[in-house]
């Protein structure tokens, strides 16, 4: 693979060697030795490589131009799903998240065709074991939460931060939603005009 053609891509707008080592689950250290031809690129890491710059590399007569092509991911398997910023917001178990993305992961079967899915990594452990600390969980948006699914509920305060609690839907009623969590266990109210929106997560991935 052209190295002076990584690196070239890397220059545009929204791109960076750190978000290539995100990509890789390399360091930057380790993305710095590859682009100064310090350490060659493995066969397994050109699907990764490719999907991240969401680029088509040159023919540059060295053969390996197939071979770089058949690496591409399809279009319904490039890396498109944002892994927003989590971090953690209180003694009640919020998160604050941030839709600048951190990450970015393929879609599974169930997600073609879903409309501004996202992912985040759930911070602390009152929903293990269903959901451990550092589990990444994806988001699909377009689909009515019910009871019995887990679910992020979402409100922004007036500085405009977005704030998340991950739990149980067990209930919904005119002015609340009725959760559960599981450590420490209990069931209580989330009022709907603090916590106005609630959104189905449909996946978990371990971390």
């Amino acid at each position: 693979m052209d190295i002076k053609w990584i690196a070239e891509q890397l220059d545009r707008p929204g791109f960076s060697q750190a978000g290539l080592a995100r990509a890789l689950g390399k360091d930057a250290a380790a993305v710095n030795r590859m682009l100064k031809g310090e350490r060659l690129i493995k066969a397994n890491e050109l699907p990764t490589i490719l999907g991240y710059l969401k680029a088509t590399p040159p023919d540059d007569g060295t053969g390996l131009y197939s071979q770089m092509i058949q690496a591409i991911p399809q279009s319904g398997d490039r890396p498109d799903v944002p892994v927003w910023a989590s971090a953690e917001a209180g003694s009640d178990g919020s998160i604050v998240l941030t839709t600048e993305p951190i990450d970015y992961i393929r879609r599974s079967e169930r997600m073609q065709g879903v409309k501004a899915p996202f992912a985040f990594y759930v911070i602390g452990a009152s929903m293990s074991p269903a959901i451990e600390h550092g589990d990444q969980v994806v988001v699909n948006p377009t689909i009515p939460v019910r009871p019995g699914t887990d679910c992020v509920f979402i409100q922004e305060d007036a500085s405009g931060t977005m704030l998340a609690l991950v739990k149980r839907l067990l209930k919904v009623t005119t002015d609340h939603w009725h959760v559960r969590q599981y450590n420490p266990p209990k069931d209580f109210n989330l009022p709907k005009k603090k916590w106005a929106k609630a959104l189905c997560i449909t996946e978990k991935r371990y971390g």
